[in-house]
C-alpha cells in the first residue's frame, strides 16, 4: 500500500507541474526557415550569424580591463585589427568576432580599406563620442555595411546593444521573452558576460518586469543582404515560393 500511494502522489505531482506551465514564454520574432544543406552560402545573413555564434565553446572567462575582448587576432589587408587577449572575452570583442566573420565570408568589406575597416571595429565598440550610445548600429551604416532594425522587426541572429541602469551590453539577438499576453517583458541573447563566465546564452528582463534593461536604449541592426538578381526575382513572382505572405 505504501507503494501504490507513493506511485500517486508521483503521477499527480507529475500531472500538476505540467499544466501549471510557465508565466515568461521565449519566442522567435521572426523565425526563418533552415537552410536545405550545410552550406554557409545558402543560409541568410540571421543563421549565419548563429553558426559563426554557435562554433565558439561556452565559458572561456570574461575579462574586460586592459584586454581586446577578443579569442581570435582579427585581420584585414594582412594588418592586424585586433590583437587574441591571452584569455578570455568581452561582450563587444566576441560581438564585433562573429560580425568580422560574417562581413569576411560573405565580401561585405570589398572595397574598404584597412582604415575604414579598423574605423568600424572601433565604432563597434563605442569608442568615439557620436557612436557610444548606439554603437553596432551606427558603426554598419557609417561602414555602408549595415542598417538599423526596429523592435517589431527583430529576428534571430540581429546584432544590438542596450543599456541597463548603470551599464550597457553588445549582443547576437536570439528572442524576445514575453508575458502570457504576448508583451515584451525581456531579451534573450547571446555574448560573453560574467553570468555565463564568458561566452553563453542569457537572459535579462526590461525595467519594470524585474531587471534593469531600458528598452528605449535597445538598438538592433542587421548587416545589408544582397538583393536578388532580375531573372530571381522575376521566377520569385512567377512561382511563389511556399510558405510566402503567409
Amino acid at each position: 500500500m505504501k507503494v501504490h500511494i507513493s506511485y500517486l502522489f508521483k503521477i499527480t505531482l507529475a500531472l500538476f507541474i505540467l499544466s501549471a506551465g510557465p508565466t515568461a514564454q521565449m519566442i522567435h520574432a521572426d523565425e526563418t526557415s533552415p537552410a536545405t544543406s550545410g552550406g554557409t552560402s545558402e543560409k541568410n545573413f540571421g543563421e549565419q550569424t548563429i553558426q559563426i555564434a554557435r562554433n565558439y565553446p561556452d565559458g572561456g572567462g570574461y575579462i574586460w580591463k586592459g584586454s581586446t575582448g577578443v579569442c581570435e587576432t582579427l585581420t584585414f589587408d594582412g594588418q592586424t585589427i585586433l590583437e587574441k587577449q591571452p584569455v578570455g572575452t568581452y561582450c563587444c570583442g566576441f560581438t564585433v568576432q562573429v560580425a568580422f566573420k560574417l562581413a569576411l565570408n560573405n565580401n561585405l568589406f570589398e572595397g574598404k580599406s584597412f582604415d575604414q575597416v579598423k574605423q568600424f571595429q572601433i565604432e563597434w565598440y563605442g569608442s568615439t563620442k557620436e557612436t557610444a550610445e548606439q554603437q553596432c548600429t551606427l558603426a554598419m551604416q557609417h561602414l555602408g555595411v549595415g542598417h538599423a532594425v526596429k523592435h517589431d522587426d527583430a529576428r534571430t541572429g540581429d546584432f544590438g546593444n542596450f543599456w541597463r541602469t548603470k551599464s550597457g551590453h553588445s549582443i547576437l539577438f536570439l528572442n524576445w521573452v514575453t508575458d502570457d499576453q504576448g508583451n515584451r517583458i525581456g531579451i534573450h541573447y547571446r555574448s560573453s558576460q560574467t553570468k555565463t563566465d564568458g561566452i553563453g546564452d542569457h537572459t535579462e528582463y526590461f525595467k519594470n518586469h524585474g531587471g534593469e534593461v531600458d528598452p528605449d536604449r535597445l538598438y538592433l541592426c542587421r548587416f545589408n543582404e544582397p538583393e536578388l538578381k532580375p531573372e530571381d526575382d522575376a521566377e520569385e513572382s512567377e512561382e511563389p515560393r511556399r510558405g510566402a505572405n503567409r
